[in-house]
């Protein structure tokens, strides 16, 4: 008798690619890849429990070399030689750690806090912290930036 296992995912595994393309080049250079890639990442964390982004970029793509090396901290974990192609990626031991560090990215990089926490939300350095106090419960004003709408009638 062959019995089957079923592979249970859970959050330690849950992880999504992140494929962005500003198509516009009127619209490239203005942090709208930052903001969208900011906004992807905070959704998967905190809504579909992502704890690793990863993406793959050719090594001729230096736009999007820079925007995930520098300006959002992604770290190089493979290089495929024969498609000339990176893999970088940003992980967190869970999926509340990596919505505390994309807030905390955001602020960085844009300058507004997005949550209101008492005063202190989106403080202190860009470690991957734990510490996030009721996350879940908080309100985001990371999509007011743009107008998306989260709620799921729409």
């Amino acid at each position: 008798e062959e019995s089957k296992q079923t592979a249970q995912l859970t959050p330690a595994h849950m992880q999504a690619e992140l494929d962005l393309m500003i198509a516009a080049a009127s619209h490239r250079h203005k942090n709208l890849g930052t903001e969208l890639a900011l906004m992807m990442m905070h959704y998967g964390a905190k809504y579909l429990q992502i704890r690793r982004f990863f993406v793959k970029i050719k090594d001729t793509n230096h736009s999007s070399l820079k925007l995930f090396k520098e300006k959002l901290g992604f770290v190089q974990c493979a290089y495929a030689e024969c498609f000339g192609e990176y893999e970088l990626d940003c992980k967190c031991e869970t999926p509340e750690e990596m919505v505390v560090w994309v807030e905390r990215r955001w602020k960085k990089n844009n300058g507004l806090a997005i949550m209101d926490v008492d005063g202190d939300g989106c403080n202190g350095d860009d470690q991957h912290s734990g510490n996030s106090g009721d996350w879940d419960k908080r309100p985001c004003r990371m999509y007011d930036v743009h107008e998306c709408p989260l709620n799921s009638s729409a």
